[in-house]
């Protein structure tokens, strides 16, 4: 899954990339915006059930922090 500040973080390392060609840059560009419509697509198509299970198994995943 990717998020928009993700999408946005690996178009800046591909654009910052002096070793590659514009063709390889526009590629990888592609790729990168590619993947980020599937994931939006995805979650388009996803119930709030699925939602729901998506946010209990992300707080799940998030450590504690204890005072």
């Amino acid at each position: 899954m990717i998020t928009v500040e993700g999408a946005l973080t690996d178009l800046e390392v591909i654009e910052k990339d002096l070793t590659i060609t514009s063709d390889v840059k526009i590629i990888r560009a592609l790729k990168v915006v590619v993947k980020f419509l599937s994931t939006m697509r995805s979650n388009q198509l996803l119930t709030e059930q699925d939602k729901v299970g998506i946010r209990k198994a992300k707080a799940e995943r998030k450590p504690e922090v204890k005072a």
